[in-house]
C-alpha cells in the first residue's frame, strides 16, 4: 500500500490517507506522498465481538472517519474488505467508490480457524461465518480491484467493474549480482503458517538433506528457536530493515511454501526481484499467474533435487530476462495505478 500511494502521487493525484493505529505512532514519511494524513483510533468493546458484522469491520468504524470523507467529493479507495464500514452508507451513495481486496476473506479465517484451538479457534470460525455473509456489501462499490485472479473470478459475482491490482514494490531495475549458496526462508515468524512451513521444510526435506539454511523474520515462536537450537537452521531473529534486505537480495535460493492459497504473498513478489531461484509448492503461486517464473516443487523429493540443483548454479540470463519483463510489466507498481486513474477519471 505504501509503494502504491507513492506511485498515486508520482502521477499527480492529491491523496488524503486515512488510516488506523495501533500503538506504534505517525508515520512521517508518508507526507511526503499524502496532502493529509489523518489517525484514528481502532476502539474495541465486547459489544463488537458480538455484533452481526464482522469484528475487523465493525472496530473501524469512526463517525470522525465519516466526517472527515464528507469534506470533498473526491473518489474513495479502500483497502481491504475490512475497511468498508460506511461503503454503503447513504450520505456516500454519489462518491465513487473503489475497493481493493485484499483476500477471499473468509477463506482466509477458516484456514486460520483449522490451525488453531480453543477460542482462538471459536474466534477464527465466527469471524470467518460473518466475513462470508459480509462479503455481498463489494456489490455498493463502483469497482473492485482484485490482488490476484482468482480472486477476480471469484468477486466477479458482485461487479462488472472489476480489474487485477496485483502487489508492487517500488519499480527498481533487476540487476545481476552473484548470489550466495544458502537457501533462505522469511516472514514473520509468529504467524502459524508460517510456522507450520518451516516445520514442514525441516521435517521433509531437512530430514536427509543438508545445506546451508537460514530462516529470518520477526518474533519467532519458541518452536523455531528449538529447531534452531537443533541445528536445523540459522535463525535470524528480528533482522532490521536492512540486514532483511540483505539477507534476500544475496539469497540462492528462496524457498517459498505454504498451505494456504488465500491472497498472494508478498515475500513471493519480494524473492521474484532477486537473482535467486525461487522455489514453491503448487499452493503459493495458486490463482496468481505466476507459476511460469518459479520453480513448483511438491513431492520432498523434487524439493531436494530442485534445492540441490539450484545452489550450484546462479539463475541462468534466460530466466533472469523473463523476470525483468514481468517487473516492468504485471508488476509495476506504475502501470498498475493506471488502472485506478483510469476508473477515476
Amino acid at each position: 500500500m505504501f509503494y502504491r500511494i507513492k506511485a498515486l502521487h508520482e502521477i499527480g493525484f492529491e491523496i488524503t490517507l486515512h488510516c488506523y493505529e495501533y500503538g506504534r505512532g505517525h508515520a512521517p514519511e508518508l507526507e511526503q506522498y499524502a496532502s493529509e494524513v489523518i489517525y484514528y483510533s481502532r476502539k474495541k468493546s465486547l459489544l463488537d465481538w458480538i455484533s452481526r458484522k464482522p469484528f475487523i469491520v465493525q472496530t473501524r468504524r469512526s463517525k470522525k472517519l465519516l466526517q472527515n470523507l464528507l469534506k470533498d467529493d473526491a473518489p474513495i479507495l479502500f483497502e481491504g474488505l475490512h475497511t468498508t464500514y460506511f461503503l454503503n452508507h447513504p450520505k456516500l451513495k454519489d462518491r465513487k467508490k473503489l475497493v481493493r481486496t485484499h483476500n477471499i476473506e473468509h477463506d482466509y479465517y477458516f484456514k486460520l480457524a483449522e490451525q488453531t484451538s480453543g477460542w482462538k479457534k471459536w474466534y477464527y470460525s465466527s469471524e470467518a461465518n460473518k466475513l462470508k455473509r459480509y462479503e455481498s456489501n463489494l456489490k455498493f462499490a463502483d469497482a473492485l480491484l482484485s490482488i490476484k485472479q482468482s480472486d477476480l473470478d471469484h468477486f466477479s459475482q458482485y461487479s462488472t467493474e472489476i480489474h487485477l491490482l496485483q502487489p508492487c514494490f517500488d519499480q527498481k531495475e533487476l540487476l545481476v549480482h552473484p548470489t550466495k549458496p544458502y537457501l533462505l526462508f522469511h516472514g514473520n515468524l509468529s504467524v502459524s503458517e508460517n510456522i507450520e512451513a518451516v516445520k514442514w521444510i525441516c521435517k521433509e526435506i531437512f530430514d536427509t538433506l543438508e545445506a546451508p539454511f537460514v530462516v529470518a523474520g520477526k518474533d519467532p515462536d519458541p518452536a523455531l528457536i528449538e529447531l534452531s537450537e537443533k541445528g536445523m537452521f540459522e535463525l535470524k531473529s528480528n533482522p532490521n530493515e536492512d540486514e532483511m534486505n540483505d539477507l534476500v537480495s544475496n539469497a540462492r535460493v528462496h524457498l517459498l511454501y505454504t498451505n494456504q492459497s488465500t491472497g498472494i504473498k508478498l515475500k513471493l513478489i519480494n524473492s521474484l526481484q532477486t537473482p535467486g531461484h525461487v522455489l514453491v509448492n503448487p499452493t503459493m503461486v495458486e490463482g496468481t499467474g505466476l507459476q511460469n517464473f518459479c520453480t513448483i516443487c511438491q513431492h520432498h523429493y523434487e524439493w531436494k533435487h530442485e534445492i540441490t540443483k539450484a545452489l550450484n548454479l546462479e539463475l541462468n540470463e534466460a530466466r533472469f530476462e523473463i523476470r525483468k519483463k514481468l517487473l516492468s510489466t504485471k508488476l509495476s507498481v506504475i502501470e498498475n495505478c493506471r488502472i485506478i486513474e483510469k476508473l477515476v477519471s
